[in-house]
């Protein structure tokens, strides 16, 4: 069985498209957050969609957010959803070292000397640990997000790295894996 998620990222505590996107999640199977949602009731409120809702945080949520947020928080863990399996990053090696190709790691740093990790300035800025992870497990795919200014869809080997751009602009990713494991991502604009 395939699995549709809408992927979001970097919210900032900002509602005006979280109650704008209920109809994009009509037709998903989970939404995912890569971090900064910066604020518990923004996950509260994409429950109300009716769809499970996952979350890794980001730089910019309160530490003290967590434990408001266990229903949700997927970091160290690993979710069957459908067929694939959600892993929120960090995550040990040895964890998810055999579910590669049934896999999807959940982050908010992108991997480091990809498209979607380059700052304004050209400078990579991403995660070597999340790349040395990717490297040695080979997931399916990399949610994340973090880098604003480097929305887009890249790879490292087979592995699809996604970073869907900063909600509070409006931006998403629908993720399509079907049934074989093949996957499809598609960059969106509210």
């Amino acid at each position: 069985m395939g699995i549709k998620i809408l992927h979001i990222s970097d919210i900032h505590g900002d509602t005006y498209y979280i109650n704008s996107i209920g109809n994009i999640t009509e037709n998903a199977d989970a939404i995912v957050i890569s971090g900064d949602f910066e604020d518990s009731e923004i996950l509260n409120l994409l429950s109300n969609y009716g769809k499970p809702v996952y979350v890794v945080t980001g730089n910019m949520d309160p530490i003290n957010i967590r434990t408001r947020i266990q229903r949700y928080l997927i970091e160290g863990r690993v979710i069957l959803t459908g067929s694939i399996y959600l892993a929120g990053y960090p995550i040990g090696t040895e964890t998810i070292k055999d579910l590669g190709s049934r896999l999807i790691l959940v982050s908010h740093y992108p991997p480091y000397g990809t498209n979607v990790d380059k700052a304004w300035n050209g400078a990579n800025i991403g995660s070597k640990s999340v790349r040395k992870l990717i490297e040695e497990v080979k997931p399916l795919a990399v949610l994340c997000g973090h880098v604003h200014e480097s929305r887009g869809v890249d790879r490292i080997g087979s592995t699809v790295i996604v970073n869907p751009g900063p909600l509070f602009n409006g931006y998403y990713a629908i993720i399509n894996v079907d049934d074989n494991g093949n996957i499809n991502a598609e960059l969106s604009k509210l």
